[in-house]
């Protein structure tokens, strides 16, 4: 299948491509509030957001669609302060990008992370698909938002299945399993099946899916926090898993939130498990986890790390470590006779502590390796800074979503 590429001026991407359409499917990259050369533009959260928004709404329409279209759509925010601050950060958020979007609106994952320019507040980004039928998933008895919004638990577009950040939440925004990681896991991962359930699915459809955790340990207690929350998680997946990444990230909305789960499901029994000899490997020997998924004309690859067959980080700097990451996807892509001219989006995750002179430089270091694999119109690109991996000591981990040539 074919693919476009659009750009505008001012990006927070490492390339300067804002969105991909191929086919009826339109991947939107990380958008910010940012001026033609890339610096960041208002000091507070609603003018940042309302720029952010117009900059999505400007590459939809370069590619033919309309706020309408989206169907999935994440919040990448950063904010200082207790509950109260975070809270009203969001509200702040919602004020804006409410009136975007009609009733009902497309699935929303909301996570504190770390952005990579100074004096960001926050990136947005989305998937949409234009001419195609939506069914909104809404199940009886499920958790809700602590407010009331616009947004929905999921949509079926379809054969594919678009799952909102699932929560450890009742019906009234109150959160389950205070505290509690083992709770909190059983719960989002619970909720994630009945989403796919109710798409006329299961947990064998769901192609793509990312853990979000909070977690603040150091070394060897990164891997033990880990392997505790997925050895809840491997009673809710399939044999062999969907794709996905694994992230420490700041927070949540509520701060009692330590998980959250959200998922991209494609029904169908025709699939491949892209699944390369001599790659990396998890820390739980035979987890069954699967590095990718092709089916149909859509390749999902989950995140991909620099790291053995025993889990452990290889190459002490970002450039060793993005360049192993870069090839890995290259060999996952190579078992479903893909390349990176396939490649839509990407999803680059790194850990950049340190100055803002330290963080520059490592995101031009990531950006420069990026072009070696990926020569200009690139794909679309969403960038975040996040607290850490899975596994002690990884810099970077990169997540890609293809679309097969015809």
């Amino acid at each position: 299948m074919g693919k476009e590429f659009y750009s505008f001026s001012g990006t927070s991407s490492s390339n300067d491509t804002q969105a991909v359409k191929a086919g009826n499917l339109i991947f939107v990259g990380g958008q910010m509030s940012l001026n033609d050369q890339g610096e960041v533009v208002g000091n507070d959260i609603k003018t940042q957001t309302r720029n952010a928004f117009e900059a999505m709404k400007k590459a939809l329409a370069l590619a033919g669609a309309t706020m309408d279209d989206v169907v999935k759509h994440n919040i990448y925010f950063f904010c200082e302060g207790d509950d109260a601050a975070v809270a009203q950060c969001l509200a702040d958020i919602d004020e804006v990008r409410i009136p975007y979007f009609k009733d009902p609106g497309p699935t929303t994952t909301e996570i504190r992370v770390n952005l990579d320019r100074e004096g960001a507040l926050i990136l947005v980004d989305a998937w949409a698909v234009v001419g195609a039928e939506k069914e909104r998933l809404t199940p009886a008895g499920h958790w809700n938002w602590e407010k009331k919004l616009p947004f929905s638990q999921g949509w079926k577009v379809g054969d594919m299945i678009f799952v909102s950040g699932q929560r450890s939440l009742n019906d009234r925004g109150e959160i389950l399993g205070d505290g509690d990681i083992e709770i909190q896991t059983d719960e989002v991962f619970r909720n994630l099946d009945t989403m796919l359930r109710l798409a006329g699915g299961d947990r064998h459809s769901l192609m793509r899916q990312n853990t979000y955790f909070r977690f603040f340990g150091e070394g060897r207690q990164v891997t033990d926090y880990w392997e505790k929350m997925t050895n809840v998680r491997r009673r809710y997946m399939s044999v062999p898993s969907a794709a996905g990444a694994g992230l420490r990230i700041t927070g949540f909305p509520q701060s009692k939130e330590l998980i959250q789960v959200e998922g991209i499901g494609v029904l169908g029994e025709e699939k491949q498990r892209l699944q390369p000899d001599n790659h990396w490997d998890w820390s739980i020997p035979n987890t069954q986890f699967t590095q990718g998924w092709k089916i149909g004309n859509l390749a999902f690859i989950g995140g991909q790390i620099s790291a053995d067959n025993r889990a452990k980080a290889v190459g002490k700097d970002m450039a060793t470590q993005t360049r192993n990451v870069f090839q890995f996807i290259h060999n996952v892509l190579a078992e479903g006779g893909l390349d990176e001219s396939d490649v839509a989006k990407l999803y680059i995750y790194y850990y950049a502590p340190g100055d803002w002179a330290q963080v520059e430089e490592t995101r031009k270091t990531i950006a420069e390796i990026q072009k070696e694999f990926y020569p200009e119109p690139g794909p679309a690109v969403t960038a975040i800074r996040v607290s850490g991996f899975a596994f002690e000591d990884l810099l970077i981990e990169i997540e890609a979503m293809a679309v097969c040539r015809d």
